[in-house]
């Protein structure tokens, strides 16, 4: 028995429907048309732009026959109405939509903030699907791998987690070396780095397993300084771009640098960059940075930056790896880091300084780096310094310090931090301080100390060189310090 059927639409008719044109037709199949045929709702094509950049940025594949084996048998397609026809076609235009959304997933999940996660073709470098859906694999020049191979390639993360950085970041500079025509193999540091500036290492981010970077840094754009820091190279692929490595990530990757590698990245760097990173560190991790670093690379690092940010890495550091910092520094570096410092970071490093040491490192500089040094310090901090300096390199400082200087320190000290300064220097020294102090600074020292330790002070130099100082008071000044001063010496001032 024949079913009767309907007699449906004519094929004039349907490819009107299909360009979009009015006419008539079965409600539900305009319906489906209309919806096909309408423009992308928000979120549908989300990565798109990503998708067609990543596609476009890998390189072409050699056309090439495909085999027998790979080529499926063709059939001879019944005739179908042609309502079924359009059917097709409708289901055709939906998955295309589907794949070109897929495909811009796939293309922008190694963009993430979290890295590359797993997908079934593997980004935009993974062989397309088999034509006759069994699951074969066309040939692109990669080989299908069998069943139960590891197929890390393919799905772009199931493998990164057996990879080290190191071997990651290597597996970049191979890739990128093959796209420069260079021949991949073993090569120092120096030839490395300019393999990881090249803009290559964009178009090799998009494949797997070395998406995987993206996960540990963030972005793509710093993956060619963090690939220098895992393979110990000593200079910085792209500087300008080292500071958009995560602080903890740096971090880690600076403490296991040697020394070496270490002193040439941190050279490397701009000044900007330089600072920046520097600033980003937590204490501990620039007390490794600087105990690892020789005390030449340290003062060389020390030395470049300006002096807010110098202000801030040496205060930010230990006591401990101050006080074994500065001393080692040589003395060209050590008088830059010194007379960049700001004073109040200036005087908050020196007095944390042991006395053998902060003598070692006073009594280095220059007269002109001292008088730097010692001028505007805050009162508490000067006070401490003074105080802690050995009675011999007290002296060497003191009288190595302009007469400007000098009569600025004297006069801001409190009189009980000025009596233990002045009491506790040579009597040689203690006279060259006085004698090179200016009338009105002389008289305000001297007049802050008490009468018994003006006494003892004047005393303790031969009587002439000790009038020959007093002379130089005031007149008002000298008679109120006369009953004081020994009678010897009272005898050779005039009335």
């Amino acid at each position: 028995m024949r079913t009767r059927h309907s007699p449906g639409i004519t094929r004039r008719a349907a490819e009107r429907l299909l360009d979009g044109s009015a006419g008539s037709g079965p409600d539900q199949l305009v319906h489906v048309l209309s919806a096909a045929a309408a423009p992308a709702r928000e979120g549908e094509l989300a990565g798109e732009r990503a998708a067609v950049a990543a596609f476009e940025a890998s390189p072409p594949c050699a056309a090439g026959p495909l085999s027998h084996a790979e080529t499926p048998r063709k059939r001879k397609m019944p005739n179908l109405p042609i309502v079924s026809l359009i059917s097709t076609k409708v289901v055709a235009w939906s998955l295309a939509g589907l794949v070109v959304a897929g495909g811009a997933t796939a293309g922008t999940v190694a963009f993430t903030s979290s890295g590359p996660t797993p997908t079934g073709n593997g980004g935009a470098g993974a062989p397309a699907a088999s034509p006759a859906g069994n699951g074969e694999a066309t040939s692109q020049g990669n080989s299908t791998a069998p069943a139960g191979s590891d197929s890390s390639a393919a799905t772009g993360s199931s493998g990164n987690a057996s990879m080290s950085p190191s071997q990651l970041c290597t597996d970049l500079t191979t890739k990128v070396q093959s796209i420069m025509g260079e021949t991949a193999g073993p090569a120092d540091g120096a030839a490395l780095a300019p393999v990881l500036a090249n803009p290559a290492v964009g178009q090799v981010l998009t494949t797997a397993p070395v998406s995987g970077l993206l996960t540990t840094v963030d972005n793509a754009t710093a993956v060619p300084d963090y690939c220098g820091l895992v393979l110990d190279l000593p200079t910085v692929p792209v500087p300008g771009a080292f500071t958009r490595l995560p602080a903890s990530v740096l971090g880690q990757a600076l403490d296991a640098l040697p020394a070496t590698d270490l002193a040439g990245v941190l050279n490397s760097l701009p000044t900007t960059e330089l600072t920046q990173t520097l600033g980003e560190l937590s204490p501990t991790q620039l007390s490794s940075v600087f105990t690892t670093l020789s005390p030449g690379a340290a003062g060389s690092v020390l030395s470049a930056l300006p002096a807010s940010s110098l202000g801030s890495v040496l205060t930010a550091l230990p006591a401990s790896t101050v006080t074994s910092l500065l001393p080692g520094l040589p003395a060209g570096d050590l008088t830059q880091v010194m007379t960049t410092l700001p004073n109040a970071a200036t005087g908050t490093v020196l007095s944390e300084l042991p006395a053998t040491d902060l003598t070692q490192v006073l009594t280095t500089l220059p007269s002109s780096a001292l008088g730097n040094v010692f001028t505007g310090l805050p009162t508490s901090d000067l006070s401490e310094i003074l105080t802690t300096l050995p009675s011999s390199a007290l002296g060497n400082v003191l009288t190595a310090l302009p007469a400007t200087t000098l009569g600025d320190d004297l006069t801001q000290l409190p009189a009980g931090n000025l009596s233990s300064v002045l009491s506790a220097l040579p009597a040689s020294d203690l006279s060259g301080v006085l004698d090179s102090l200016t009338p009105t600074d002389l008289s305000s020292v001297l007049t802050t100390l008490p009468s018994s330790t003006v006494g003892s002070l004047m005393g303790s130099m031969p009587s002439g060189t000790a009038s020959q100082i007093l002379e130089r008071l005031p007149a008002s000044a000298l008679n109120g310090l006369r009953g004081a001063l020994p009678s010897s010496i009272l005898s050779l001032l005039p009335l």
